[in-house]
């Protein structure tokens, strides 16, 4: 049998993988508890709405915060999606993503879920950030950006102070960010790829920016080669994995 130790795995890992650890903490936490002279009232505790791309995640971060007295989940999506059902009027402390390095691909749904809770403090949650990934969750200006590996209570102090508005930063993201390669893109090619992206021929583009045809081939052609890539397709490919779109 492989025994990998508590502390080269991640978080989830650490909450899915010893169940009965868990009840253990969570009677010792409840007897602990009673012997707080000054009972918590709704005021003090931190109230979270939890998105997580798996179920594996979102098991993990309940039993996480079950064992806290601190905090409790006020409601939960567990495909991405599912907020538009939590009422808008229970507000939450802060919101906690939790996903995958596809920040890209569901950045949309997020901002969408922010305007939903009225950009109440968010924190996302993100396992094995790319150097783009990284870099990308910080531009979309998150209150707070964590990698999966971060520690228990880490996560825990960090749900506190992005509760407060204070910026977090996990030290690895800081690291990721820092080895990104530079977007290459003049803003005006960046613009143009992107309106490529969205499947808008050099034509289309050319008209709703004022411009001739030949002037957004040459951007696009200018585009392909700092990304060394074979094509327009490929440009865009690589510009979004490099998080330059």
């Amino acid at each position: 049998m492989n025994i990998t130790h508590p502390e080269t795995q991640t978080i989830t890992q650490q909450y899915i993988n010893i169940p009965r650890q868990i009840d253990i903490e969570l009677s010792m936490s409840r007897n602990l508890c009673s012997c707080d002279s000054r009972p918590r009232t709704d005021v003090d505790i931190i109230k979270i709405f939890v998105m997580a791309s798996s179920e594996l995640s979102l098991g993990a971060f309940r039993a996480m915060v079950s064992l806290r007295t601190e905090m409790t989940v006020l409601g939960e999506a567990k495909d991405l999606t599912s907020f538009r059902a939590h009422p808008t009027g229970v507000r939450p402390d802060i919101l906690v993503v939790w996903l995958n390095d596809a920040l890209q691909e569901n950045i949309e749904t997020i901002n969408e879920a922010r305007r939903h809770f009225f950009y109440c403090p968010t924190l996302l949650v993100v396992r094995s950030p790319s150097p783009s990934g990284a870099q990308r969750a910080l531009a979309a200006k998150f209150t707070g950006v964590l990698s999966e590996d971060v520690s228990v209570e880490a996560l825990m102090e960090s749900i506190t102070s992005v509760k407060s508005e204070q910026c977090v930063v996990g030290a690895d993201i800081a690291t990721l960010v820092s080895v990104a390669a530079p977007n290459p893109f003049t803003p005006r090619e960046r613009e143009i790829l992107g309106r490529a992206a969205e499947g808008e021929s050099p034509e289309e583009s050319a008209r709703y920016l004022h411009l001739s045809a030949g002037t957004v081939r040459n951007h696009l052609l200018s585009a392909v080669q700092k990304a060394g890539a074979r094509n327009r397709i490929d440009a865009v490919r690589i510009a979004r994995r490099q998080g330059w779109l």
